[in-house]
């Protein structure tokens, strides 16, 4: 929507208000309208009225793509278009990336605003043996805007299609913040908060706008370490689905059809035995062993993961956290800490000490964390749909329209 057009909006509609993005026109009763983008006829002719919907975040060729799945390609679209077609918030977070996206001439689709942002898998297969590396160039793969964290590799009718959710690179960034706190200088108060922060992105409580939202204002040198923190986290996160295919696990008698997930977009995949999901833990770090800087730091943010998912596991009922779908079809993390530290052998990056260390850690945040609950200031803290802030890093919190 360009300033004129809100300017006449604003100028012509009685008790019209100029919002962070487009205009806010109130309704009756208190409702209110929120105006974010203005289509002409052109972009919507040939549209059903359903497909409308998808015009603010997908490229026309998109929208007809979706009515018909002719490939992985196709399949991998509609499950990141669906992801966001119902929820108001991340449309907004799509207007928003579209607007920055567009602002340097690039013409836009949601294909390659994620395929701009496919660092993660893309470097990981870059430090894999030429051969795999064919294979897997070939596999759509990439984020989604799910609400559900969880990565997995999907064999569909359509083809098979590697994908990670975007909430769970964002509850990765804020256990970084609570685990590696002491060694980055972040204060308890605001691991604290983390910890809160990622205990609501589980939930599916904690809004999913971090781009237009930031929680705080870590400084550059700071968010730099973290994400570099959260990008190994990533790689192996990706590698681990990899691992999956490169070792056949999809064609595998260990695997069975059952649902492992709760989100429509999500259910009817597939779930592995555990032997098999300690095999794709060992060789998300085997198959690029021979890039021995890459292999080191890839193998501490997989460490860092199951440490992390075994920090969720272990205040789960504390948090009155739901179960989630990694706890129910992967072995006990702390278990897949203790199998890949054995199988890694002289390779791993742990010695016995480091590894008391980590659940010692763990154990600490645990105590953090049920302090910080007993005296929050209201008692849905984990539950309420909205969001928390670091409190060190943020001079107020905004408020949502009108700010972001």
């Amino acid at each position: 929507m360009d300033e004129s057009f809100i300017e006449k909006i604003l100028s012509t509609a009685p008790g019209a208000k100029r919002a962070a993005q487009g205009v806010i026109l109130p309704g009756n009763d208190g409702t209110f309208f929120h105006v974010l983008n203005v289509h002409d006829s052109k972009t919507l002719d040939g549209l059903t009225q359903d497909e409308h919907f998808f015009t603010a975040f997908c490229a026309k060729s998109e929208i007809l793509r979706l009515r018909e799945l002719r490939g992985a390609h196709d399949y991998l679209l509609r499950l990141r278009a669906n992801a966001i077609v119902d929820s108001p918030r991340a449309v907004r977070v799509m207007t928003a990336r579209r607007k920055f996206y567009e602002s340097s001439g690039r013409p836009w689709s949601l294909t390659h605003y994620y395929h701009s942002k496919g660092e993660y898998h893309k470097s990981y297969i870059g430090n894999l043996k030429r051969s795999d590396a064919k294979t897997l160039r070939n596999i759509p793969s990439g984020l989604a805007f799910v609400s559900e964290p969880n990565a997995l590799c999907i064999r569909s009718l359509a083809g098979d299609v590697v994908v990670a959710s975007e909430s769970l690179e964002y509850l990765y960034y804020f256990m970084t913040i609570a685990f590696y706190g002491p060694q980055l200088g972040i204060k308890l108060i605001d691991r604290a908060d983390a910890l809160l922060i990622a205990i609501r992105i589980m939930n599916e409580a904690e809004a999913l706008d971090f781009d237009i939202d930031p929680r705080g204002n870590l400084g550059h040198e700071l968010e730099r370490t973290l994400r570099g923190l959260v990008k190994a986290q990533m790689q192996f996160t990706f590698g681990h689905e990899y691992a999956h295919l490169l070792c056949g696990h999809l064609s595998s008698p260990d695997v069975s059809n059952d649902t492992i997930s709760t989100t429509d977009l999500l259910k009817g995949l597939r779930t592995y035995s555990h032997g098999i999901e300690h095999q794709a833990d060992y060789f998300a770090l085997k198959h690029i062993e021979h890039n021995h800087n890459t292999y080191r730091t890839v193998a501490q943010g997989a460490f860092s993961v199951l440490l992390y998912l075994h920090f969720l596991q272990e205040v789960q009922e504390l948090c009155g956290l739901k179960v989630f779908s990694v706890s129910t079809t992967h072995p006990a993390p702390k278990d897949r800490i203790i199998k890949l530290h054995t199988s890694l052998g002289k390779k791993s990056p742990l010695n016995e000490k480091i590894l008391a260390d980590m659940f010692s850690v763990s154990n600490e945040l645990s105590e953090t964390l049920a302090h910080r609950l007993k005296h929050a200031n209201r008692k849905d803290i984990l539950t309420f749909y909205g969001s928390i802030y670091l409190p060190s890093y943020v001079s107020r919190p905004k408020l949502d329209r009108y700010d972001f």
